[in-house]
């Protein structure tokens, strides 16, 4: 039994010697390593720019209200509705 699962671990490596697979997995390991870094940098990244547009979105609609309330100063019901939405939001 021990020589069976010894020549199935041998054809599973293709009878490359010890050392040469050992340097794979190593290999292996730091890809998986550089590539859990990036993929760290770039989530920080895109919480950055997720919140940067959640303020860009929120000064924009401000700004919106206040044109709208300018422009809209005679009618109070409309007065109403634009305070009503904006509270929602």
């Amino acid at each position: 039994q021990y020589q069976e699962e010894i020549q199935e671990l041998n054809e599973v490596a293709r009878h490359r010697p010890r050392s040469t697979l050992v340097m794979g997995i190593q290999q292996e390991n730091r890809q998986i390593r550089e590539l859990q870094q990036e993929n760290k940098e770039l989530r920080t990244s895109l919480e950055e720019h997720q919140s940067a547009l959640e303020l860009i979105m929120t000064k924009y609609r401000e700004q919106m209200f206040r044109l709208l309330m300018a422009s809209k100063k005679d009618d109070p019901s409309i007065i109403m509705k634009l305070k009503e939405q904006h509270s929602k939001v």
